[in-house]
């Protein structure tokens, strides 16, 4: 395999319960660096109702590298409250004015500190962490990274120590940030059944093959108690938003503006587009580039409810006695000592989108309204310190 082409050169995983095989994986490349940003404060923010803000920063993190590197393939995955990539060394030059770009979008524009870091992967691997990836084949047009090792976990922790993180943190430089592809365009989802939950699922092995088996036997269990994956997103749920109040985080991040003409103007242009969207999806007309016979299924498919990056995470729809099975499997797992986990429940989902094209090429985060990921790690992290 090549140095830039490193993840695309992977080979393609297409079933969900192979992700955490090891044999699935690849150390990435110490040519490369691994990359996290999120919003600092993030869990008072979302607590204060700021959930919808720090969903956006995310996203924008991951749309914000893309575009900075569109010619390389960039294994990525959406946390809740930020993200991790992974980027050639010889991209430093185009990735740190991005990642500037977008530290000033989040202060001007949401008044949010954003924290980004850039740990060389020969650094963590030299030091005992590996950075392992696998790519995962979730629809034709849908491709999402897995990672495994500790390296992320590692990498993570480093960024954030107060002494060691100030040699990998992005504070200063050029700033120049492309936030082209990102829409915020889709009402909250609605449960289909009783509930969406956010799940967290660490297993508590440095054995990988041991690890293996306890994240292969929760999908199943979940997958069984759901009587199938859960997806929280569906044709019938999926609605497109009119109201200009609901574009709000778009609106600040492409205006750079919390309020004003050019907010405004962001604002009025993205219902007017809804607006047009919901009369081709209503009629299955295909204009404008805007596949309306089959775009809500392409979204559908295209949704990223599931990963793994070393923990499973899920956004799946459970009815109240499937929530309870679930929480009960893991509070067994978890008093045997093989795993720990954290849980947030809320009446729908919240989705945010990178758009390349809409013909087929664009993806779709989801998270669980009120806080979703972010406060389900509060939880798994309360775990944690009481071991």
């Amino acid at each position: 395999m090549g140095d830039e082409t490193f993840f695309s050169d992977l080979p393609a995983l297409t079933t969900f319960s192979d992700v955490p095989d090891p044999s699935m994986y690849r150390q990435a490349p110490d040519s490369w660096c691994l990359v996290i940003t999120d919003v600092q404060g993030s869990t008072k923010a979302i607590e204060a109702g700021r959930y919808k803000d720090v969903n956006a920063l995310g996203v924008a993190s991951i749309v914000a590298v893309r575009n900075a590197i569109p010619d390389v393939s960039l294994p990525f995955v959406f946390g809740g409250d930020g993200a991790t990539l992974l980027c050639p060394a010889s991209r430093l030059d185009q990735l740190r004015p991005a990642l500037r770009g977008l530290q000033e979008r989040a202060e001007n524009a949401f008044e949010l500190g954003m924290r980004a870091g850039i740990v060389p992967i020969s650094e963590l691997r030299e030091a005992g962490h590996p950075v392992l990836v696998a790519r995962y084949q979730q629809s034709e047009n849908a491709v999402f990274a897995m990672f495994a090792g500790s390296g992320l976990t590692e990498g993570e922790r480093w960024v954030k120590d107060p002494e060691r993180g100030e040699a990998y943190a992005v504070t200063e430089g050029d700033a120049a940030v492309d936030f082209t592809g990102f829409e915020c365009r889709w009402e909250p989802i609605p449960a289909k059944r009783e509930a969406i939950i956010a799940l967290l699922i660490q297993a508590r092995t440095a054995d990988r093959s041991a690890a293996s088996t306890i994240y292969k036997e929760a999908i199943a269990t979940i997958e069984a108690i759901l009587e199938g994956d859960g997806h929280p997103v569906a044709v019938q749920t999926l609605k497109l938003a009119t109201q200009a109040k609901l574009f709000e985080a778009e609106a600040r991040l492409l205006s750079g503006r919390i309020s004003g003409l050019a907010n405004w103007l962001k604002k009025t242009r993205a219902s007017i587009q809804n607006r047009v969207g919901r009369t081709l999806l209503a009629r299955g007309w295909n204009a404008f580039g805007f596949p309306g016979l089959v775009y809500r299924e392409q979204v559908v498919a295209n949704t990223d409810f599931r990963k793994f990056d070393d923990t499973l995470r899920m956004v799946v729809d459970v009815t109240k006695a499937q929530r309870e099975a679930i929480v009960a499997f893991l509070e067994k797992a978890h008093a045997a000592g093989t795993l720990v986990w954290g849980i947030h429940e809320a009446p729908s989902a919240l989705m945010t989108c990178v758009i390349t094209e809409h013909q087929g090429n664009h993806v779709h985060f989801v998270d669980g309204a009120d806080g979703g990921y972010a406060l389900a790690a509060k939880q798994l992290k309360a775990q944690l310190k009481a071991l």
